[in-house]
This record gives C-alpha cells, structure tokens and sequence, in this order.
C-alpha cells in the first residue's frame, strides 16, 4: 500500500530565505556575515552566573506552564515602567523565545479561514505562523515613499469581516524604522474602531537610536493587545530561547495552555538567567545599543551618499540596501546567492519578507566594524558592477 500523503500545511507552510541563506553560507569559510539577526556579543557574565548559580541551586527541572511566577512579575514590572504601561503579572506568559509568543498569540485568536494584517516589508514568520493556524495572511504595504511606516487608511481598505488581528513591529526588521506616537495612535483607533487584535512585535525594544520606542501597551485596549518581546536582542541571549506575550487577561490562559503541547514551558535556567537580566543594572544593553549606533553608523557612510539606502535605520539593527532595476530583474534571492558565491559576503534577499521588497537585499550590522566596512564595500561595488 502506498505510504499516505504528509500534511499539506506543513508542506506548504511559507518557507525563509533567511535560512536558506545561511545554509549555504554554512558550507563556505571566511564569509562575511550580514546576513545573521543575532548580536555578535556573549551574553553578559553576570547573567551566565546568574544562571550557572541557578543550575547548583537545582533549577533544572519544568515549571508552570506560563512561567516562574517571580520571572513574570519582574516582566510585568519591566514594562510597566514605560510611560503609561501598567501590566498584571497574570497578563505575562513565558515563551521559548519571542517567536513563541507570536505563535501563542495568534494560535489563540485565529481560526480557519480568518484574515490576519501582515507588514509587507515584515518578518516572514509572521506569515508562517498565520499559515500554519489555518488562516489567510493579508499584507498591508509599508510604503518607502512614507519612510516603510504604516498607513492607517491604507490597512482600513483591507479590513473584512474575516479580519482577526493586525501585526505591527517596531522597530522593524527589516526596515529599521521606528513607529511614532501618530503612527501607533492611529493604528490603534483603527483596531479599536473594527474590534481588532493587535499583535505588537517589540523585540528590538532596547535598539533605538534616534527618537523613542513607543510600545503598544501605552495606548490602551488591552483587551485586545498581544505585546511580545523577549531577552535574545537587547542581552544578547539568542540561543537562550527566552520570551515573552502580555496577554489581554482573559486570554492569558489560553497562550499559557497552548505551551503544553509545543514546548511545555520555556527552559527553567533561560528563565533564571533572564531574571537576573532585568533586575541588574542596563549598562550592558546600553553598551551594545551605542555599538549597534557606531555600526550603522558605518552602514551610512559607506551607502549614504549612493542612492542605495532608502532610509537610514533609526532602530533595530538592520537595512534595506536598494540593488538597482538591473539585479532586481532577476530578483533579489537570485543576486544574493551569487553574492555569496562570487564575494563572500552573506546578505537576505528582500523577496522573503514580501513581494514589495524584491528590489533590495537586508544587511545586519551585526559584525565587527573591520568585516562589517569590508562586506558593505563588496555589496556597494558587487551591486554596481557585478
């Protein structure tokens, strides 16, 4: 008897380039890496002690499904301390990374056949993980004539009855941009006008250089506000796996339920370490944010004057690089590839994080100063005359 067919979501779930990328760099040496989304830096020491003096202490074993209590306290205090947040701690649930609070989040109020708002630049993730709960990505277009910042009005002409939630990120990857206090306002009048969810992506929180985070939490409707964010970016603890939803309060139990089946609960020691990330002093995060600002200051005087920089990053530590008409026939995942072969140099074809961004590639300034210098000239010079 023939073997019977794998699931067709999971087959046609929509796959990143990011990876895909990696992979190949995976099989080269002394590539230049612009392509990795993760700081370059060791997590802090205090926070390794931290965690190896919860392990002696034996901290190993599984803990409640939305987290230790005194983790989501310290969380809940954490964002409330921004200018007009006030969070529970029975809001807070605990996540294997900031990924699984987008998971739980939109696992909790999509069903089959409902319509999730997406940014288009956005994260590609958002898309698969509205695939894999059955509903229908809708992307909403982050214009660069508007500087890659939403337009309320543009994402209302999108609005259906099947409309769940809408997603937002800032600051953004892979633009860079951070949203300002107009910006979210009226993103939330919309999504209190038509009783939406709002998903507020805010992982690069800490990374900001010009201006201010506004987070989603300071503009009320927390009925209807899912805020993720989590410890990989801001204390360089990637691989820690450790993140984080503020629920609205009648839905955190139903994220925290929805960690059973998929990882039980986020690691014990990630959520010891992550403890004493954020009731230490914040001069580590400070530290990486100005070397984040020196980096992307060299983005800008290597592509400032080209043409090739559609906006300069004011968060985050990402940018969009424009690789002309005469690459982007082929596409951008296409010219990337042959980058990487031919250069060295490891970048993200724009095309996986949506069909307006076939035009340009994302580089992360997130490589040391003499290899990120090195890598940005190869890219301007490749994209002129390769």
């Amino acid at each position: 008897m023939t073997r019977r067919a794998a699931a067709e979501r999971a087959l046609s779930m929509p796959r990143s380039a990011i990876r895909e990328i990696m992979a190949l760099a995976s099989t080269r040496e002394n590539v230049i890496h612009l392509e990795i989304g993760e700081p370059d830096f060791s997590t802090p020491e205090h926070i390794i002690t931290g965690a190896f003096n919860a392990v002696k202490e034996g901290f190993t074993k599984y803990t409640p499904n939305p987290g230790l209590p005194t983790l989501r306290a310290g969380i809940a205090e954490h964002v409330s301390n921004r200018p007009g947040c006030k969070v529970d701690p029975e809001q807070v649930v605990v996540t294997t990374g900031a990924v699984g609070g987008l998971f739980g989040a939109l696992m909790a109020v999509t069903d089959t056949e409902d319509e999730v708002l997406v940014p288009d630049p956005g994260w590609p993730n958002y898309e698969s993980i509205v695939h894999l709960a059955g509903a229908k990505a809708v992307r909403f277009n982050l214009d660069l004539k508007s500087g890659f910042v939403p337009s309320a009005s543009q994402v209302e002409t999108l609005i259906t009855d099947k409309t769940k939630a809408i997603m937002i990120n800032s600051p953004g990857n892979p633009t860079g941009v951070v949203f300002s206090h107009q910006t979210m306002k009226e993103i939330f009048e919309l999504a209190g006008r038509y009783g939406l969810y709002v998903i507020s992506d805010e992982v690069y929180e800490d990374i900001v250089f010009e201006g201010e985070h506004v987070s989603a939490a300071s503009y009320g409707l927390e009925d209807q506000l899912f805020l993720i964010s989590g410890a990989s970016k801001s204390y360089a603890m990637t691989g820690w796996r450790l993140g984080y939803v503020i629920c609205p309060s009648d839905l955190a139990n139903v994220v925290a339920s929805l960690q059973e089946p998929v990882a039980s609960c986020a690691p014990s020691i990630s959520q010891k370490a992550y403890e004493v990330a954020l009731s230490a002093d914040q001069n580590c995060v400070m530290d990486f944010r100005e070397i984040y600002r020196r980096r992307r200051d060299v983005l800008v005087e290597e592509f400032g004057n080209t043409g090739l920089l559609p906006v300069v990053p004011a968060g985050a530590f990402y940018s969009l690089v424009n690789i002309t008409d005469r690459h982007a026939k082929k596409g951008s995942l296409e010219f990337a590839k042959k980058l990487l072969l031919e250069t060295n140099v490891a970048v993200v074809p724009g095309i996986t994080f949506g069909p307006s961004c076939d035009h340009y590639v994302r580089v992360a300034f997130t490589t040391d100063d003499k290899a990120l210098r090195k890598g940005l000239r190869i890219l301007r010079d490749f994209i002129r005359h390769g």
